[in-house]
């Protein structure tokens, strides 16, 4: 029996057969990409229902993409990758096929949702840059607060006391944050505050932090943001697919 009459996955009433599974997950560079061939099998389904197609120079678009990701700027470069993995142009030019394709969903299904998105989520995409000093004593913080609030420069203050060495060589300097990526307890003062407000001590995992707002960015619907949040929408609604299609893996991806 070839690898083409194995059945790797079925979703729904369709079969998908272990030779492109396994071709897909050579070509991802992983052996642990059953979950990702899932996606790619679900987008196609539902650009067949819904009429969507790509054409050769959106193909020929993402095999550029693809062979940059690679480093393979050679016609003979990308020859000989595929031979050494027992692949096609067949096999590279389907694979293309399916990333332009997905593309092609991703805009579809997120068309007109991200001005809403982020009316809905806008405090999401307010960041903050900040500076912190971090030491083991709330007394310590305390005493260093009042010091940075007498105008000693915050700078010195990071290098003398820090115990945090990722930032304390760079002034204390820790670059732009997002929500998600702060603390709750830092979150709670830096947002709202006005650039060069200094706020703590906090005490976060049995340290104690004193920050410096340095800048504040509000949110903006930017090209970058409109992306991340098309991309947000996108996984929402394939994890809403996922779940509601009749996914089966045989014992061949189990366990037991």
């Amino acid at each position: 029996m070839s690898l083409d009459q194995v059945v790797a996955l079925q979703i729904d009433e369709r079969s998908y057969s272990l030779a492109n599974v396994l071709r897909s997950a050579v070509m991802q560079g992983s052996f642990g990409a059953i979950d990702n061939y899932i996606s790619h099998a679900l987008v196609a389904s539902f650009a067949e229902e819904n009429g969507i197609a790509v054409g050769q120079e959106e193909i020929q678009e993402a095999v550029n993409d693809w062979r940059v990701m690679n480093g393979l700027y050679q016609a003979s470069e990308v020859a000989d990758w595929l031979t050494e993995r027992a692949l096609s142009m067949a096999d590279l030019a389907e694979f293309a096929r399916m990333n332009a394709l997905k593309e092609r969903v991703r805009q579809h299904v997120t068309a007109g949702k991200a001005e809403r998105y982020f009316t809905e989520y806008r405090s999401l995409f307010e960041a903050v840059a900040l500076s912190q000093i971090v030491v083991n004593e709330r007394g310590l913080a305390r005493e260093l607060r009042f010091k940075a609030l007498e105008e000693e420069p915050f700078y010195t203050l990071v290098r003398a006391y820090s115990i945090d060495e990722s930032s304390r060589l760079a002034g204390g300097y820790i670059g732009r944050k997002e929500r998600a990526q702060l603390p709750k307890a830092i979150e709670a003062q830096a947002f709202g505050a006005a650039p060069g407000t200094i706020a703590g001590p906090l005490e976060i995992e049995k340290k104690f932090y004193v920050i410096k707002v340095e800048e504040v960015y509000p949110a903006e619907l930017n090209g970058d943001t409109k992306a991340r949040i098309e991309r947000i929408l996108f996984d929402e609604w394939l994890a809403a697919r996922r779940k509601e299609a009749n996914v089966c893996k045989p014992a061949l991806w189990t366990r037991d």
